[in-house]
């Protein structure tokens, strides 16, 4: 076995305990506090460019067909939808509605489910919209998860390993959300070990007979790569050597996820802009040799 995955849970312990805050006290963490918030600005939408849709209100929503989904639970998500922000012709406001009641279906185990959403029109006004909406609703069967299967795994050749990245349990209700969680999971687990291209596909096989799915994920792991350099912009070249001895990105070591994350995370204080970290780094590869050179753009607007 070439990987166990207890050197991912390794990892991750190490360099949060190995990372002490305090021994950033000679960075100016205000100075990334203050760039980062700065905001830049951005040129105006011509008039004609701007959305004219008018804004959509649901003030009635009901469920018709021979539901299994407990009247309970149809209130809830009833109400949900009623909340939510909705704009666009009486179309496009059918379709997002029949997408949503069909993914709220799926997360209870309704994988084949359909949705055909009747809308009426109760008010309208250039600016606004309230609507009525009856959605026709074909469960089909509810299924729960077999098991999960891979294939194509390499650097972790543990199934039971790769298995435990996703807290859907087998006998569980096949739900559509905990599988995209699974999946996001397994890919930052390889992300870890430097597949930055890492892929996976699923496939789902039903057993209608026992009312039951077989997950099987098809992998590909993609190059590993290894970091080739890393550079700061924004930073002068005293603050960027300090930085550079005190991280655990180094040149020549397998690129890791997680310790960018933590990185940016330790370095750029949190905000009402933090969902703004990603675009502070900059990838480059090199396929053929397997390398990545990365960039930390601490200038107050980093360039895309």
């Amino acid at each position: 076995m070439r990987c166990q995955f207890v050197q991912l849970i390794v990892l991750a312990i190490a360099y949060s305990v190995s990372w002490d805050p305090s021994t950033h006290a000679q960075v100016p963490a205000m100075m990334f506090q203050a760039q980062d918030s700065e905001v830049c600005s951005l040129a105006p939408l011509p008039e004609h460019n701007r959305s004219s849709a008018p804004q959509v209100t649901i003030a009635e929503l009901v469920f018709d067909g021979n539901l299994q989904l407990p009247i309970e639970d149809q209130n809830q998500l009833s109400e949900s939808l009623k909340q939510q922000a909705l704009s666009g012709d009486v179309g496009d406001v059918a379709s997002g509605i029949e997408e949503k009641v069909r993914s709220a279906w799926q997360n209870l185990g309704y994988f084949n489910v359909q949705a055909r959403a009747d809308v009426r029109v109760l008010s309208s006004s250039p600016v606004s919209q309230r609507i009525a909406v009856s959605v026709r609703v074909d469960e089909g069967r509810q299924y729960r998860l077999e098991k999960i299967t891979f294939k194509g795994n390499e650097e972790i050749s543990n199934p039971q390993a790769l298995r435990s990245l996703f807290r859907l349990k087998d006998g569980d209700v096949f739900a559509r959300d905990a599988v995209s969680q699974g999946l996001e999971t397994l890919r930052f687990a390889y992300l870890q070990l430097g597949h930055i291209n890492f892929t996976s596909i699923p496939a789902a096989q039903f057993n209608e007979d026992q009312q039951k799915v077989v997950l099987e994920i098809d992998i590909d792991e993609g190059k590993k790569f290894y970091i080739n350099s890393v550079d700061f912009l924004g930073l002068d070249k005293r603050l960027s050597e300090d930085l550079l001895k005190d991280m655990q990105l180094n040149p020549g070591k397998v690129y890791d996820q997680r310790l960018v994350d933590l990185f940016l995370e330790k370095i750029i204080p949190s905000g009402p802009s933090d969902a703004s970290r990603k675009s502070r780094v900059h990838q480059q590869l090199d396929e053929r040799a397997g390398t990545v050179a990365i960039t930390f753009d601490f200038r107050p607007c980093p360039v895309e």
